[in-house]
């Protein structure tokens, strides 16, 4: 396996970059690079050769970059190419010497068609890395997701004090493993069931729940500028909390028979793809117009919605509202449109939809009493309604 003669000038002209002064592993050089760092060819200063090589993040949606990985393992002689599965990694270099992981950034990870643009740390962006130290002065580390366990980051080192480095370091910082994980800034919780918790004042910078199931739970009092829900369940649970700024997204989730007391100043919230059944909206609300609500293909089934007042801007979509009732609403954004409402009763509220307007809906055996609806509202149809007590301002 040789690394020495490897250059990225040869193979790409001036289309890689050149820096004189780069520092590897704590230690300093020059290197060849593409991209921000994707494709590394680093010289310890006094070295004639390549002493390390570092390919991260390399999938086949990323043409060139696969395209230029594979021509220089070719020219190592490693006898594997990016893309190749970690069973034929381990059949070719057998057990690794030591292992660790660490969270990839997914706009480096999935940034040209990757699966989503969301960093929920989870097993999408957790890297695998399999330490082979072939002998005390060459390792080769093989970096893998652990979601598909397809060959992605690959590093090289044929220096003994680097490769000692690199080695010792890994393993403090492995050790530290809960500290570095779990920092003050980031809370999060994969995949548990819990029941008869209440979560009270908690601050974070960055608060995550992925894949889990709450039940008669409380989340109060919360102070967070970044809240993420992904593919949870949550039964009885109550939330209430205000968030002055920040941005909360709900992705993939299910609410049955939970409360929502929630208010916000601006910021940003957005609820995707989620069902929300025998549910209670009460005192929620945005108030500033700053703030943006985004929901789009939510169903809710027999919600109540009370004493609510929300302002601000965004988009109501592509929603199945069936059942429930609306009571003391003003509701103010820029577009409800492609959604279906059905056996709903609504009373005393006042919808604005200045900007773009309320479209394309289908209203059935909704009741309306004493409903204001301002803004364009063309193309909806409304079928076994009772419109007596609905007043529109078209404009």
């Amino acid at each position: 396996m040789d690394i020495g003669k490897l250059s990225l000038r040869n193979l790409l002209g001036n289309d890689c970059v050149f820096e004189p002064d780069f520092c590897y592993a704590d230690t300093h050089g020059s290197a060849e690079f593409i991209g921000m760092g994707d494709i590394v060819l680093f010289r310890k200063e006094g070295s004639q050769g390549v002493t390390a090589v570092k390919f991260r993040t390399i999938r086949k949606y990323r043409k060139r970059l696969f395209h230029v990985a594979n021509q220089l393992m070719d020219d190592m002689g490693i006898g594997l190419r990016m893309g190749d599965t970690l069973g034929k990694i381990m059949k070719k270099f057998g057990a690794p010497d030591f292992i660790d992981y660490y969270e990839e950034d997914y706009e480096n990870y999935y940034q040209w068609g990757g699966l989503n643009n969301f960093y929920d740390y989870h097993d999408e962006f957790y890297i695998v890395r399999y330490h082979d130290l072939l002998s005390p002065d060459l390792l080769v580390c093989f970096g893998v997701p652990r979601i598909d366990k397809y060959l992605t980051d690959l590093e090289i080192v044929n220096d003994r004090e680097m490769v000692t480095g690199i080695m010792e370091a890994r393993k403090a910082y492995k050790e530290l493993d809960q500290s570095l994980y779990q920092p003050k800034e980031y809370v999060r919780f994969v995949n548990q069931k819990m029941k008869d918790r209440k979560f009270t004042g908690m601050q974070s910078k960055y608060f995550r729940l992925i894949k889990m199931e709450l039940e008669n739970c409380s989340i109060e009092k919360m102070e967070s500028t970044d809240i993420q829900f992904r593919d949870c369940v949550f039964h009885n649970v109550t939330f209430d909390s205000h968030y002055e700024t920040g941005y909360v997204s709900i992705k993939h989730c299910t609410f049955i028979n939970c409360v929502f007391h929630d208010t916000f100043g601006d910021g940003s919230l957005e609820v995707k793809d989620s069902l929300f059944q025998n549910c209670l909206f009460e005192g929620i609300g945005m108030e500033q117009e700053d703030g943006i609500l985004n929901a789009n293909g939510n169903e809710l089934i027999d919600c109540t919605f009370r004493e609510i007042i929300w302002r601000g801007g965004g988009v109501f979509g592509w929603a199945q509202i069936k059942g429930g009732t609306m009571q003391q609403v003003y509701y103010k954004t820029d577009e409800i449109s492609r959604s279906t409402f059905s056996d709903l009763q609504i009373d005393n509220m006042e919808l604005e939809v200045d900007e773009i307007g309320f479209y394309e809906n289908q209203l059935n055996a909704v009741i309306f009493r004493n409903v204001t609806l301002k803004g364009l509202v063309e193309d909806n149809q409304f079928q076994d309604c009772d419109t007596s007590g609905l007043r529109i301002d078209y404009e």
